[in-house]
């Protein structure tokens, strides 16, 4: 195993690399003979660095990317069926059938009144010594550190990603690395979102190359302890693991782990047949993470949405805000399997504000009335379009999302509906999977007519939100042959 040299690294690194860095400083303030200059150079490449770069100066294997699995293919109608509309409920004198009790709320984050648009914060400008970064909708400002700019040498291949990797590893980055991971828990980023901030970082430092800023990106994600691999065949591209499966993203799989080549700019990749190391950096096991995406800190890109929709003759009218920066995280997001859309919902802020407006609406009427208020909000509050006529692609929505498009299409409608049901009625819920549509369906505590189906021993009842006026226990009729999968969120 054979490791670069000190006089090595200080050749490869050349002078002008270290102009005004922290090493240049620091050898400045020192006046030792070269060998122990030389010592201490090699002690800011830790055990773990060394033993990682065994690994990545040995053979590199060849491997064969997967085809990305992909969300339902089949059309989804451009027209949707409506069904005839439902007489009122009535409730007789001696109904036993289960009521919604008063729910408790927190007062919300945002008042449901028009808001003043908000000022918008001054841009902090950066220094000598800093770069701004933004991100989802906040502006932050972090070190620069001078000392990540770093060029390929030589062709791209095993032996210039470990000269690479050997060049970063021989100075300190603990402190552009402790701002960047404290930053992301001040805006309170979950692992997805804290690989694009250090990904934007790097690009605030002028790091342009295509190849500089991913392997550049990789080692800082390596250091701050994510377990991410770096991948080669013209270009070089990010490996990384996630707890979600995801969809429309190639991967490699390796010791039964899907390591998906992301892309945290956004831009297609081509990855195709390419190689990579078998071995991982002792100190690097996060994978990437979903959850919480909906926990970001609020920005002040605050934006407004008015909703109304009509139920037994009386209309109403809901006033919600939502913050731009979601908006923007929800766009950097690959595509994940419909149940994550559900679980996550709304943020806490818009979610305060929905519950505070409908909580009225449905307190004291029977489950079923109340759930029929819902279907009715989310079927004729929103616009429909297929994600093929609005966006070109299939593309999931989070709720917040739902609120910011103009139009919405099945599995954006069962996800909000589904969250808002369990949310508000406190009542079981899955998503019904039919071929090319998503639905509901609720447990509820009583019975009544209709269409269900059962899980686990229970009984839900189908809950269809893209069928415009349809009541609880109706299925479209092009759908009433299929079984669909029940999924649990």
């Amino acid at each position: 195993m054979k490791y670069p040299t000190i006089l090595g690294l200080l050749v490869l690194l050349a002078p002008s690399a270290f102009a005004d860095s922290e090493y240049d400083e620091w050898l400045k303030q020192n006046s030792m003979d070269m060998e122990e200059a030389q010592q201490e150079f090699q002690n800011y490449m830790d055990a773990e660095d060394q033993a990682f770069l065994g690994f990545l100066k040995q053979q590199w294997k060849a491997v064969e990317v997967k085809k990305p699995e992909v969300l339902d293919t089949k059309p989804k109608p451009v027209l949707l069926p409506k069904a005839p509309k439902p007489k009122p409920i009535t409730t007789p004198s001696n109904d036993n059938t289960p009521k919604i009790k008063p729910i408790v709320l927190a007062e919300p984050t945002l008042s449901p009144e028009p808001k003043p648009a908000p000022v918008k914060p001054t841009q902090p400008k950066p220094s000598a010594n800093t770069v701004v970064v933004n991100v989802f909708g906040h502006t932050v400002q972090l070190p620069k550190d001078k000392t990540l700019k770093q060029s390929i040498t030589g062709k791209m291949g095993s032996d210039s990603i470990a000269d690479f990797y050997a060049a970063l590893a021989s100075t300190p980055h603990n402190a552009a690395i402790k701002q960047l991971t404290d930053t992301a828990k001040r805006l309170k980023l979950n692992p997805w979102g804290t690989a694009v901030l250090f990904h934007r970082y790097i690009q605030a430092l002028n790091i342009l190359e295509h190849n500089a800023q991913q392997l550049t990106t990789w080692y800082l994600l390596v250091k701050a302890g994510f377990d991410a691999r770096i991948a080669y065949n013209q270009n070089a591209f990010l490996l990384m693991p996630s707890k979600q499966a995801l969809f429309g993203v190639t991967y490699f799989t390796f010791n039964n782990t899907r390591f998906y080549a992301v892309s945290l700019d956004g831009k297609k990749l081509n990855t195709g047949r390419a190689f990579t190391y078998d071995g991982k950096h002792s100190g690097a096991n996060t994978p990437l993470d979903f959850n919480n995406n909906q926990q970001l800190l609020s920005s002040s890109q605050i934006k407004q949405r008015d909703l109304s929709f009509q139920y037994q003759g009386q209309t109403h009218n809901i006033k919600l805000h939502y913050d731009l920066g979601q908006i923007e995280l929800a766009k950097t997001t690959p595509q994940l399997a419909i149940s994550q859309y559900a679980h996550e919902g709304l943020p806490q802020s818009t979610t305060d504000e929905l519950l505070t407006q409908l909580a009225p609406l449905v307190k004291g009427k029977s489950e079923q009335d109340a759930v029929n208020l819902l279907l009715r909000f989310v079927q004729t509050a929103f616009e429909y379009k297929t994600d093929e006529q609005q966006f070109r692609e299939e593309n999931y929505l989070y709720p917040v999302e739902t609120l910011h498009y103009p139009y919405s299409d099945c599995e954006d409608r069962a996800a909000l509906f589904a969250w808002l049901t369990k949310r508000l009625l406190k009542l079981d819920v899955v998503l019904l999977d039919y071929p090319g549509h998503i639905a509901a369906a609720v447990a509820l505590n009583g019975k009544i007519a209709g269409d269900s189906w059962e899980l686990n021993g229970r009984r839900y009842t189908v809950t269809d939100p893209t069928y415009i006026n349809a009541s609880a226990g109706m299925t479209m009729p092009n759908l009433k042959i299929y079984k669909p999968k029940l999924l649990t969120f």
